[in-house]
């Protein structure tokens, strides 16, 4: 789910971007020149060249720079792969160094979803979710990781298979039993596959996947909030209010108000759509 898209040239040192928090996961590569992030804690963290940030949602921060400008690509979306999530710190975000060959990487996938992004069409999202994955596997090429062994990627395996099944049977409600049995494993082994790979119960987990299905109908659908909590495996409209006004800091009606188009360019404040 791509929300906002922008690249090119920025003078930080002449019109800085003050601390503000954006509804999404934000993707800032500089691919070239220099800048700097500006924390709410009023620190400036040092320039730096050819790198990608990766924020999560809500995180306040801004950008400055010097005289000469630099180039950017700029990425919103709804949301990332849960590799991603978990390697971002808690209330931190994650920072590499870039290639000069991922510098061109970065601006080339950007320039090619340009198309998709101002006219959408069937095949656009699919686009999108390669994009975001794309990015993501940069984003973690830095992060070490020791290869799973065999047994260790059936267990992940496993969980991959409970969540997706668990995502594909939301209109029936199914609870931790459900998955379980799909899956063929007892409820209390099934928490502890979950707890190895994702560090959280599957209750966590699995609520986190019905609020992101919920967030991805009410950003590209117009089903009414009924329909969405329905679709969403939400026993009903009320108890889907208050499950995401809880995780998301506003309402479902509101939420949508929010990311559906016209999306205001953060930067700027210019309406990208019109």
């Amino acid at each position: 789910m791509l929300r906002y898209l922008s690249s090119g040239i920025r003078r930080f040192g002449t019109m800085p971007i003050g601390l503000h928090s954006r509804l999404n996961w934000e993707f800032y590569a500089v691919v070239k020149g220099r800048c700097g992030v500006l924390l709410d804690s009023g620190e400036k963290l040092p320039l730096r060249s050819s790198c990608l940030w990766v924020f999560p949602p809500h995180h306040i921060h801004g950008w400055h720079g010097e005289r000469r400008h630099c180039s950017v690509a700029v990425i919103h979306c709804g949301s990332v792969p849960w590799q991603l999530v978990e390697a971002v710190p808690p209330q931190g975000f994650l920072v590499r160094s870039l290639s000069e060959a991922e510098c061109r990487q970065i601006q080339d996938l950007a320039h090619s979803l340009e198309p998709d992004f101002h006219d959408r069409n069937a095949l656009s999202e699919l686009r999108f979710d390669r994009a975001i994955i794309d990015l993501a596997l940069l984003a973690l090429s830095g992060v070490a990781s020791a290869a799973p062994s065999s047994a260790d990627r059936r267990v992940m395996e496993k969980v991959d298979e409970a969540v997706a099944w668990f995502r594909h049977h939301l209109r029936q409600q199914p609870g931790i039993e459900d998955v379980a049995a799909a899956v063929h494993v007892s409820s209390s082994h099934l928490r502890r596959l979950f707890i190895t790979v994702r560090g959280q119960g599957p209750r966590a987990v699995l609520a986190n996947a019905q609020v992101d299905v919920a967030m991805r109908l009410l950003a590209e659908s117009d089903l009414k909030i009924e329909s969405v909590a329905a679709e969403s495996g939400f026993t009903s409209a009320r108890d889907f209010s208050r499950v995401f006004s809880a995780r998301k800091g506003c309402s479902p009606s509101e939420w949508r108000r929010k990311v559906q188009p016209p999306y205001v360019e953060p930067e700027t404040g210019r309406n990208i759509h019109s």
